[in-house]
């Protein structure tokens, strides 16, 4: 039986024959096989309240299992399928899921569990001996903080979360039936979830891919498909400026960006670029414990306001507080970012326990952002709170330098050293000492301070950040 609070269960059931998802290999699934399927693997579920730890991809068995845990009024913990297998067992003897839904023979745990069901690729195990916890009445999904590092560490999301994200994001997305995405960042991304969750619930279609952007496969099947918008943070970007300048889909009406900040060159240039195409470009901002966004800056802001992240989504509020909390007033003066809405997650959890706690932050949400707001209300992110190296017993904001080479279109990343030092990870060496140098002038900062590093390829998370 389907509960009251479910996210989807109301409107999918109204679609019925349109076109809920189109697989790689070109097969179109309707809203109405979807439900009907995600009814066979609910079947075999104990109505009472459970957790599962759904190991997701962009495929159709992801999104089936989603659909039909969330319908049963499950909390299920998304965990990238990439998962080591050693940090993999770790949770599962932290967390004891009584479900675990995930590709066949992916991990050897048959002393705890027994397969009962087969969907295509994957299985839904159940815990042979079943262990009492009690999970919070509201609590809808936990969602990982660490990609596919393993960590114990979860963002517990309620159903009034995910719900109240959801509808604000298709707000003011204009989010119609008619539009159809890809699946250009993955299922266990809260980014690439809240796409799944917002076209799902308009009865939108949805092209399901594990390609890359940098695969040529990839633009062949958004124009196969005719996809009309796609989501993507910084590094996608970086793609679509060097590799796409003549070649982007007609069918593209708009993308959209959140992941972090992107440098002011690479935007001009994608702007540039979108220009020819007639293609808009919405950027914004968020985090996991939002349950994905906070704010966004409007297609016709996003010129005169390079490098904002807008103003807060309907419903949603933010304000500046200082060093001692006190709320900031004044225009143009930085302060940590503090957001107000019902998308604000219940708290985290590091062990079992966890799951049956209420709502802990009331819907306040303190980013750890440093942000200032300009005088028309537009707020604008500078760095993160504590990021502060000591170098010769003076304090340095590291966000701060990453800042001032991002404005000159320079990826970096700032990782304080030993003895004096500060480590400056380049994408590209090229123009790194000329940086340097620039950096050392602009702050006043000895030039021996800075230590040259690589970013490779292997320092790509799975959501495409960078990492060291």
């Amino acid at each position: 039986m389907l509960k009251k609070n479910n996210l989807f269960f109301k409107s999918l059931e109204k679609f019925k024959t349109k076109n809920a998802i189109i697989t790689e290999n070109g097969k179109y699934i309707s809203y109405q096989e979807l439900l009907i399927n995600s009814e066979k693997i609910s079947k075999k579920l104990k109505p009472k309240k459970k957790l599962v730890f759904l190991l997701g991809q962009n495929n159709l068995e992801t999104i089936t299992g989603y659909i039909s845990f969330i319908n049963k009024g499950y909390t299920v913990a998304l965990i990238d399928f990439r998962i080591n297998e050693i940090f993999f067992k770790k949770l599962i003897k932290l967390y004891k899921p009584d479900y675990i839904f995930s590709k066949k023979n992916d991990f050897k745990i048959k002393n705890l569990y027994q397969t009962i069901l087969k969907y295509k690729s994957y299985i839904l195990l159940k815990r042979k001996k079943e262990f009492k916890k009690i999970l919070h009445k509201d609590l809808m999904l936990l969602m990982s903080t660490s990609g596919s590092t393993g960590s114990p560490k979860f963002v517990r999301q309620s159903y009034l979360n995910v719900n109240s994200n959801t509808q604000k994001i298709i707000q003011y997305l204009n989010i119609k039936s008619k539009d159809v995405t890809i699946t250009s960042l993955p299922f266990t991304y809260v980014y690439g979830l809240s796409v799944i969750n917002t076209h799902l619930f308009v009865g939108a279609t949805i092209v399901l891919t594990n390609r890359s952007m940098i695969e040529k496969i990839f633009w062949e099947i958004v124009k196969n498909y005719k996809v009309n918008n796609f989501s993507g943070v910084p590094y996608n970007y970086t793609i679509i400026d060097k590799i796409l300048k003549k070649g982007l889909p007609n069918s593209l009406k708009y993308t959209t960006q959140a992941g972090g900040k992107m440098n002011h060159v690479l935007i001009k240039s994608v702007l540039n670029t979108y220009k020819k195409h007639k293609i808009k470009l919405i950027q914004m901002y968020g985090a996991a414990e939002a349950t994905s966004r906070m704010s966004y800056l409007k297609w016709k802001d996003v010129h005169k306001k390079i490098g904002s992240i807008g103003k807060p989504i309907p419903g949603g509020n933010f304000h500046l507080i200082n060093k001692a909390g006190q709320k900031i007033n004044k225009r143009n003066k930085k302060g940590e970012l503090v957001y107000k809405g019902k998308n604000v997650f219940m708290g985290y959890a590091e062990k079992l326990k966890d799951l049956s706690l209420p709502n802990l932050n009331e819907g306040i949400l303190k980013t750890g952002d440093i942000a200032y707001v300009d005088q028309e209300g537009f707020y604008f992110i500078e760095g993160r709170k504590n990021r502060y190296a000591k170098i010769y017993g003076v304090r340095v904001n590291l966000a701060e330098l990453e800042s001032i080479l991002s404005d000159k279109g320079v990826d970096t990343i700032m990782r304080e050293g030993n003895e004096n030092k500060i480590f400056i990870y380049f994408k590209n060496l090229s123009k790194a000492n000329k940086n340097i140098k620039y950096l050392a002038k602009i702050t006043s900062i000895n030039q021996n301070v800075f230590v040259v590093k690589k970013i490779s390829k292997n320092n790509l998370t799975n959501n495409y950040k960078f990492k060291i």
